[in-house]
């Protein structure tokens, strides 16, 4: 997962990391346990007696059920009132190094969520903005030439509107990623679909590397021959009667990822409770053990 290697279960892990740090902050400000709340949750009680909690919560049944839409929900005096002792007990948090560690790490997943979002939905503004957000982190942590590149990419894009007003409005529009289907959340990067699709199809059977060869009339006639194939596919399906087809339902969204995340989710928040990065007193490490 630290090197690359798994990407969706290192997201998810630091999502979940992210969710009980945010949890133990929420338990502070508020006086309330979550993981009190979860028991009553599985005997269909609730015991949430905070005023900005319930109207959080009726905030979000309402934005389920249709009755608001998304920006009335975000400028809600509630969830403005929230942010604030958020953001309140962040700096007091910062007075402690291991605290302002850990509050670091939330601020890299949250430049990580906001730019997924920007991928997922085709949002260039906010493409630009969170790149421009991960220079320092990638500076600090000796990644040069992602640094580089990525500054330098930053720089030809400033000036894309003027240069190539053509390209900058596709862009604008959400065509910087490339899309499979036609649901909202598929915005899929281009060098992901690379390596998806068209490095896959080489390197499968049939491809370029399996006896073909890599010459130039094996790569033209391997590349014009593709079109004609997919039609061939397409055929194929129709005639068996089978077929890949996809959910509207994001598979994060099923029932059964959604109760994975929740277990998870209480399971980290209990091992953090014990042993809490936001306590105002140091945690001590006994003679002879180390700290894992």
């Amino acid at each position: 997962m630290l090197y690359g290697k798994a990407v969706s279960r290192a997201v998810r892990g630091f999502m979940l990391v992210d969710t009980a740090l945010h949890t133990l902050m929420t338990n502070e400000i508020f006086g309330h346990d979550v993981l009190e709340e979860h028991e009553n949750e599985i005997n269909h009680s609730s015991s949430i007696e905070h005023p900005l909690l319930t109207e959080a919560c009726e905030i979000y049944e309402h934005l389920q059920e249709e009755k608001i839409s998304l920006q009335d929900a975000l400028e809600s005096q509630t969830l403005q009132a929230i942010q604030e002792l958020l953001q309140k007990k962040r700096n007091e948090l910062k007075q402690s190094r291991t605290s302002k560690l850990w509050l670091s790490f939330l601020d890299m997943v949250a430049i990580l969520k906001r730019f997924l979002i920007a991928e997922r939905t085709g949002d260039w503004l906010l493409h630009l903005s969170t790149l421009k957000e991960m220079l320092p982190y990638l500076a600090a942590s000796g990644h040069n030439l992602y640094t580089k590149s990525a500054y330098f990419y930053l720089s030809q894009m400033q000036n894309l509107e003027s240069d190539h007003p053509d390209i900058h409005a596709h862009f604008m529009n959400g065509k910087h990623v490339v899309r499979r289907s036609d649901r909202f959340w598929a915005g899929l990067s281009t060098d992901l679909v690379i390596e998806q699709v068209l490095m896959r199809s080489v390197k499968s059977t049939g491809g370029l590397t399996r006896g073909r060869g890599m010459g130039e009339v094996q790569r033209t006639l391997w590349l014009l021959s593709i079109p004609t194939l997919a039609e061939y596919n397409h055929a194929m399906q129709q005639l068996t009667g089978t077929g890949y087809k996809t959910s509207d339902q994001h598979i994060e969204n099923s029932k059964s990822r959604m109760e994975r995340d929740n277990k998870d989710s209480n399971l980290l928040t209990e091992f953090l409770t014990e042993r809490n990065p936001f306590t105002k007193e140091g945690r001590k490490i006994p003679k002879g053990q180390s700290n894992s």
